[in-house]
């Protein structure tokens, strides 16, 4: 699982925590980036999560 961490972090993944038990990273990129996470060997899936912020006044 190292592995893929690492080569998904080459790939652009930022803010990355690994949940080794379940199988699971999470992190941060930007939409584009996502077609290169998918190609990293040993990634089964991603999934794009939305966050909205509040505009500052």
């Amino acid at each position: 699982m190292d592995e893929i961490v690492d080569a998904l972090k080459v790939s652009g993944l930022g803010d990355v925590e690994s949940h080794k038990r379940f199988m699971i990273v999470n992190g941060s990129v930007n939409v584009d980036g996502l077609d290169e996470l998918r190609k990293v060997k040993g990634v089964a899936s991603v999934h794009q999560d939305s966050t909205y912020k509040t505009q500052k006044r």
